[in-house]
C-alpha cells in the first residue's frame, strides 16, 4: 500500500470518527483531488463505513468474514455505534463538501445524480452502494436500511421515504424497486408517472401520495392517501386503478382492491423481516478488477470510468466489445453461499444513438477454470482474453458457464440490472481459488450503423456503484 493510501486511510478513519481537524480535512481533500485512485479509495471507504454503522447486524463484508477466521481487518477499526451517532453536524457537512467537490471535478459526471438522500437521527444502514451522508447527491443504486427513515428527494419533485427494515433499489429518476419493507411516495405533477416495482406488480403514480408494504414473503399491500395509482400485475396482466382511501393487495396470484383499509392490511402487515447474513463484494474491493475489450484496438476510445459493450453490425466487427469483471472472494467461505445476485449499473457512453438500437440483451458468463482468472486489466486484449473466441456474441463453451442474461429496453441508458440465479450461486460455490471472473457478452447485434454503445459503471466511476456481487450465506 502506498504512503498516500496509508495517509488517506488514517485521515478517513478520523473523519468517520468525528475526530478530524480542519487542517487534516484540508489535507484529505488535497490527497483526493490529486489522485483519481485515492479519490476512488475514499468513496469506497465511505460506502464501507456506511455499511458498518449498524453494529450487531448479521451482514458481513469480506473483512468481517475474515475477522471471524481470526485475522485482522478493516472492520476491526470501525467506529462504534456511539461514535457514529456522535458525528457532529459540522463534520458531516465537511464530508459532504468533499463529496460535492468530487462531483464537480472535470470529467466526473454530475448528471448521473438525480436525487438527494437524508435520514432521521439514529437511522442505521445495513448496506449501501451509494453515498449515505445526509444531503449527498445520489444516482442509481441499492440500499438496505436496518431502522429509521431514509428520504430520497428527486430533482423532479418526487419524494420517496423508506422505513427500516427495508431494501430499495433506485433504478433511475422515475423508477425504483421495493424489495421488502415499507415505502411512502409523494408525487408532484412534474413527476407524474413515477413507478415503484414490487415483487409481483408495478405501481404507477398518477399524481398522488401512497404507501406500500412488501412482506418478507413477497406479498404487497398498498394504500392510496391522495389521488390515484395504477397497478399492473405482471403475471396476469391485470391493470386496475386504486383511488384515495382505497387499498390493494398483491401476490403472485393476482391483485385485489378493497374499500376497507383494515381488511387489506390485516393479512399482509407481517413482522419485519430479519436481515439475512450476506456479503457484498465489488470489482473495486480487494483484488477485484474490471476491463473491456474491443476487437480492433485502434478503435478503442470512450470514458475511462465506463465499461463498454457492443455487438457491431455485420462488416464492422472491429467495434465488437465484451466486458471482463473479477471479484475477490478469497476471504469468504464459498461453501456457505446459498444465494447470489449480480448487479451492474448502466450509464450513458455518449457514443452512438439510442434510437438506432433495439432492446439489447446481454449474456452473463462465469469462467469455469481457475487458470482463466490470471488476467490483468492493463494487458487484457481481444486476442488474449480468457475464453474469448472470434464470435462477438459467444465465449468458448468449454471454458465458461452461462448463468443468466438481462435486457436493456430501447432508449434506456441508465439503471441497475440484476442477475439472480441458482446457476450463479452454484458456480461460485464450486470455485476453488476465491477469484470469480464474470464476462458480459452482447447478444443483440446492431442492425443499422451508428447505434448506441452501451456502458456500465466500472470500479473507477466517481458516483455510480461498481459491478457488485451479493452473496447470501447459510446460517
Amino acid at each position: 500500500m502506498s504512503d498516500g493510501s496509508l495517509e488517506l486511510r488514517r485521515l478517513s478513519d478520523k473523519l468517520f470518527d468525528g475526530q478530524i481537524t480542519a487542517e487534516e480535512l484540508s489535507r484529505l481533500e488535497t490527497l483526493c483531488l490529486a489522485s483519481p485512485e485515492l479519490r476512488r479509495q475514499f468513496i469506497e471507504l465511505s460506502h464501507l463505513n456506511a455499511s458498518l454503522q449498524h453494529l450487531g447486524t448479521s451482514v458481513e463484508t469480506p473483512s468481517t468474514a475474515r475477522r471471524s477466521q481470526g485475522s485482522s481487518s478493516v472492520a476491526d477499526r470501525r467506529p462504534t455505534s456511539t461514535l457514529i451517532s456522535g458525528v457532529s453536524v459540522a463534520v458531516a457537512a465537511l464530508a459532504l463538501s468533499l463529496l460535492l467537490l468530487f462531483q464537480l471535478l472535470p470529467g466526473e459526471s454530475a448528471s448521473s445524480t438525480f436525487a438527494a438522500i437524508s435520514t432521521t437521527p439514529g437511522s442505521h444502514w445495513v448496506s449501501a452502494s451509494i453515498p449515505t451522508w445526509n444531503e449527498s447527491r445520489i444516482g442509481a443504486g441499492h440500499v438496505q436500511l436496518a431502522d429509521g427513515i431514509a428520504r430520497f428527494a428527486f430533482d423532479n419533485g418526487a419524494t420517496v421515504e423508506i422505513e427500516g427494515p427495508a431494501e430499495l433499489e433506485i433504478l433511475d429518476a422515475m423508477h425504483c424497486r421495493l424489495v421488502h419493507g415499507k415505502l411512502v411516495a409523494t408525487i408532484t405533477p412534474e413527476s407524474q408517472g413515477f413507478r415503484v416495482d414490487t415483487p409481483d406488480a408495478v405501481l404507477i403514480d398518477q399524481g398522488t401520495s401512497f404507501g406500500v408494504n412488501v412482506s418478507d414473503e413477497g406479498l404487497s399491500s398498498m394504500q392510496v392517501f391522495e389521488g390515484l395509482v395504477d397497478v399492473e400485475h405482471r403475471a396476469s396482466g391485470t391493470r386496475l386503478s386504486v383511488k384515495q382511501s382505497e387499498t390493494a393487495t398483491i401476490s403472485a396470484d393476482g391483485v385485489a382492491k378493497f374499500a376497507d383499509v383494515n381488511e387489506a392490511f390485516l393479512t399482509s402487515d407481517s413482522a419485519p423481516p430479519a436481515p439475512k447474513p450476506q456479503v457484498q463484494v465489488t470489482t473495486a474491493t480487494g483484488g477485484g478488477k474490471d476491463q473491456w475489450i474491443i476487437r480492433d484496438a485502434e478503435l478503442r476510445y470512450g470514458p475511462e470510468d465506463l465499461l463498454m459493450i457492443k455487438l457491431a453490425k455485420e462488416g464492422f466487427s472491429g467495434f465488437d466489445r465484451k466486458i471482463y469483471l473479477q471479484f475477490d472472494l478469497t476471504e469468504i467461505d464459498l461453501s456457505q453461499v446459498s444465494e447470489a445476485t449480480f448487479d451492474i449499473t448502466a450509464a450513458p457512453t455518449g457514443i452512438g444513438f439510442a434510437s438506432r438500437m433495439p432492446d439489447a440483451t446481454f449474456a452473463v458468463y462465469v469462467l469455469t477454470g481457475d487458470q482463466l482468472d490470471d488476467w490483468q486489466p492493463e494487458t487484457l486484449t481481444w486476442e488474449n482474453a480468457p475464453a474469448n473466441i472470434d464470435a462477438g456474441n459467444q465465449l468458448a463453451a468449454e471454458a465458461a458457464r452461462l448463468v443468466g442474461q438481462f435486457t436493456i429496453p430501447r432508449g434506456q441508458k441508465q439503471g441497475t440490472f440484476r442477475i439472480d440465479s441458482n446457476d450463479l450461486a452454484e458456480t461460485i460455490r464450486s470455485d476453488t481459488d476465491g477469484r470469480v471472473t464474470i464476462v458480459l457478452v452482447p447478444q443483440t447485434r446492431e442492425a443499422i450503423s451508428g447505434a448506441l454503445v452501451h456502458g456500465f459503471a466500472g470500479s473507477l466511476h466517481p458516483t455510480l456503484p461498481p459491478p457488485t456481487l451479493r452473496l447470501i450465506l447459510s446460517d
